[in-house]
């Protein structure tokens, strides 16, 4: 069951009028050590077990991430990196100081689902509204 609010939000174009909308609200967290429990109660693995491969798993994934992999969980996604910067003109590569790392200013970790899990989620996807100060 997916918990969300009704939220206000203005309208940068016309800000005398205000409009709402649906806004997941988190229920808690599922931790490395719940999960690895979670796995546990499901199998013959221990949770010891469980929580030393997902460490490992994490470390991995790091690892080939900053090798400029892309890392393929199948049913699961994608993680990969993707960089953020400046443009800059042609003619600026044409100076021997010329450097394009100085124009990238950040990087993220993109994760994109698989199909299937996104299916998943969709056919057991129910909304459950609770109360927010915006429909009070």
């Amino acid at each position: 069951m997916i918990t969300y609010k009704v939220q206000k939000t203005r309208n940068p174009k016309n800000p005398d009028v205000d409009f709402y909308h649906g806004v997941a609200v988190k229920t808690g967290e599922l931790t490395m050590e719940k999960l690895a429990k979670r796995i546990n109660n499901s199998t013959t693995i221990t949770q010891a077990d469980c929580y030393a491969v997902l460490k490992s798993m994490k470390e991995n994934i790091i690892e080939a991430l900053t090798e400029g992999q892309v890392v393929v969980l199948e049913d699961l996604g994608r993680f990969q990196v993707s960089l953020q910067g400046k443009c800059y003109p042609a003619e600026a590569m044409a100076d021997e100081e010329f450097s394009p790392s100085a124009f990238i200013k950040a990087h993220r970790i993109v994760f994109r689902p698989d199909p299937g899990l996104k299916k998943e989620v969709a056919k057991e996807f129910k909304l459950k509204r609770i109360s927010s100060e915006a429909m009070a």
